[in-house]
């Protein structure tokens, strides 16, 4: 069985199966089950979850092996990773969004503009074209990310397309460091990590891309780290993850790439 490791939310998994699933046979149907019961599924063993989804046990084990995970008990181990909405705002947020949403909104839009003034800064812009001219030197381009930014790939993924140049993104750690091996000194990887967390949590797929010889371009707020020495291109996306706003500067940041290669490379502007 490959090993599974987390990238992001067990939930995260469920959905991105039930939005893309073809045939709603029993393993579309226990996915519904659970994503429609996630927070009691968070609490329950093999034989409640397995009542829950009105089918075996053995049935439900096969649909955990489905979803890339060994046994139940290791689904239900994911499911333990703390993806909590509160460990993304902080309390003084909260506090203050209680006392007076105008301040709240006031606040937060402050945040965001400060995150976008360090994305858009005159150094920043400068790396970001350079690293356009760099996709398109590139053989294969390959983005590795976890958790919210799959969708900002996948927004980045699906635009480039439509300059006519595929990315390859996967979702899960076997199928993301099969990748990396398969890359050469011909291609560049994106690595997108705000806290810059990516290099440590998946220490075997950042050494893949590395001893593969491809290029790097990392999107991240952590720029200063030693980690990162090995890029060609260091992207900003912004200083602060207050109140998450990460997500926000990196599509940001990754939009503002996409528009500088379609300016320089595109077919629309020939």
């Amino acid at each position: 069985m490959r090993e599974n490791i987390a990238m992001g939310s067990v939930a995260d998994m469920l959905l991105g199966y039930i939005n893309t699933a073809q045939v709603h046979d029993s393993n579309y149907e226990i996915a519904l089950t659970m994503v429609r019961n996630y927070r009691k599924l968070r609490t329950m063993n093999i034989r409640e979850a397995s009542e829950l989804c009105y089918v075996s046990q053995a049935s439900l084990s096969r649909f955990c092996r489905f979803m890339g995970f060994e046994s139940f008990k290791a689904f239900r181990a994911a499911m333990e990773l703390d993806f909590s909405i509160r460990n993304d705002y902080s309390r003084t947020f909260f506090d203050l969004l209680k006392a007076d949403d105008d301040k709240a909104s006031q606040y937060y839009l402050k945040e965001l503009c400060t995150g976008l003034q360090e994305v858009f800064s005159s150094e920043n812009r400068k790396k970001i074209a350079k690293a356009a001219d760099l996709l398109h030197d590139s053989v294969e381009i390959a983005w590795f990310s976890h958790h919210f930014l799959w969708d900002t790939g996948r927004l980045f993924q699906s635009k480039m397309i439509m300059t006519g140049r595929y990315i390859q993104e996967y979702l899960t750690f076997q199928n993301q460091l099969e990748c990396a091996v398969s890359l050469t000194e011909k291609d560049t990887a994106v690595i997108a990590s705000v806290n810059g967390s990516y290099f440590t949590l998946y220490d075997p797929i950042v050494r893949a891309i590395e001893k593969s010889g491809c290029h790097l371009i990392v999107m991240t707020q952590n720029t200063g780290s030693s980690r990162m020495n090995r890029a060609d291109y260091v992207l900003s996306c912004g200083s602060s993850n207050r109140d998450d706003i990460g997500k926000y500067m990196a599509t940001a940041l990754s939009e503002y790439l996409l528009v500088k290669y379609a300016e320089k490379y595109g077919k629309e502007y020939e």
